[in-house]
């Protein structure tokens, strides 16, 4: 009876530790993937933000850039938040990386805002002399400052 026992464990044995092998291949590209696709995201709402400062003279640009930045931002968080959600073992640093995702969203959203707003209220009489919206050096530095810390958090990100 020993003898007839042995070789069924050894067959479950050996098919047990080839299912494990199986999916641990499977779920790993496409973990890869995932990483590699969220700091793609990550990368390109970076890029945006920067796109953004530099182009704080055309108000509307800027503000599409802000917007686009915010989206790529959003998705990327998104999908760390439900990755890490089904994650066997929980990543020390999560929280951390979110509460900063968290912060860079909430300063895009503000520049964007403000930038919306002031936009808006600029009318043709309230032009200076160089051009500029009057009152304009206060709402753009704000916008300025935003941006420059949401990009400061956003580099940081690493997934």
């Amino acid at each position: 009876m020993t003898a007839f026992c042995h070789p069924i464990a050894s067959a479950l044995t050996t098919v047990a530790v080839f299912m494990v092998i199986s999916s641990a291949a499977a779920q790993s590209p496409q973990s890869q993937r995932t990483a590699v696709h969220v700091q793609a995201q990550i990368q390109k709402s970076a890029e945006l933000q920067r796109q953004a400062l530099q182009n704080l003279t055309d108000l509307k640009r800027a503000e599409d850039l802000i917007n686009n930045a915010y989206a790529e931002l959003q998705a990327a968080l998104s999908t760390m938040i439900i990755k890490a959600s089904g994650a066997k073992f929980p990543d020390p640093l999560f929280d951390m990386q979110k509460k900063r995702g968290e912060q860079a969203l909430a300063l895009l959203q503000v520049a964007r805002d403000v930038l919306h707003t002031n936009r808006q209220d600029q009318r043709p009489k309230d032009q200076e002399q160089d051009g500029q919206p009057g009152g304009s050096r206060s709402y753009l530095q704000r916008v300025r400052s935003n941006l420059e810390e949401a990009l400061r958090l956003t580099s940081t990100l690493a997934y």
